[in-house]
């Protein structure tokens, strides 16, 4: 008797009725080589395949949240790396992960983490803003700009706490621009000293993304 088929036994009928992993019949080894194939393929993330229930995940990503809020960032980011093996098409997840490798100082995994959120959700304002401001730390304007001005279209209204503290750091960086460029005039040929970007806080995000949503993202 093999394993499946004591499964089946200790199983009641309704149980059974509603299991198609452990339905006996020639259309459960089509079933799960269908799903193993989606899963192989990045069709299906791994809870999709395993069936694990998406208000629990929630649930633990509010507390990974939490945590994240609070600067409790090791236990936060061990909450966030599992969820996001277990879902890793969740932009949140992505979007908080990469707060945690931010705020400590794992600017490449954070901006890794922020383009993944980006690529599943183009609107994703959390991680443009923030991913904006490592390029901006790493004085990378170019990037820094590019990102700042794609959050700032996003929101044409202003109604938006990322988009504007991206509109708050274009004008920052205009003005200190405008600075340096005077001072340099004043003294000559020779450069002058950059000037810190007012109220820009080094090494962590500007603002933690919101809590998520209570509903299954596409």
């Amino acid at each position: 008797m093999s394993d499946s088929d004591d499964i089946l036994k200790q199983m009641s009928p309704a149980e059974r009725a509603k299991s198609k992993l452990h339905d006996p019949t020639p259309q459960r080894k089509k079933y799960v080589v269908d799903l193993l194939y989606k899963f192989l393929t990045d069709q299906i993330t791994y809870a999709q395949m395993t069936g694990v229930n998406q208000k629990e995940l929630l649930q633990i990503a509010d507390i990974g949240h939490v945590k994240l809020k609070h600067g409790r960032v090791q236990e936060a980011k061990k909450i966030f790396d599992c969820l996001v093996q277990l879902d890793h098409k969740n932009p949140f997840y992505r979007t908080c992960l990469g707060s945690v490798h931010q705020k400590m100082g794992k600017f490449v995994d954070a901006v890794y983490e922020y383009t993944e959120a980006i690529k599943i959700k183009k609107d994703d304002l959390p991680s443009l803003v923030n991913r904006g401001e490592i390029y901006l730390k790493h004085k990378n304007f170019k990037r820094a700009a590019e990102d700042f001005r794609s959050a700032i279209l996003l929101d044409p209204r202003g109604k938006d706490m990322y988009a504007n503290r991206a509109r708050s750091l274009v004008i920052a960086i205009k003005r200190n621009l405008q600075i340096q460029k005077k001072v340099g005039a004043a003294k000559g040929p020779k450069a002058a000293a950059p000037r810190a970007i007012p109220g820009r806080r080094p090494g962590g995000p500007s603002r933690l993304p919101p809590g998520p949503r209570r509903s299954r993202p596409k």
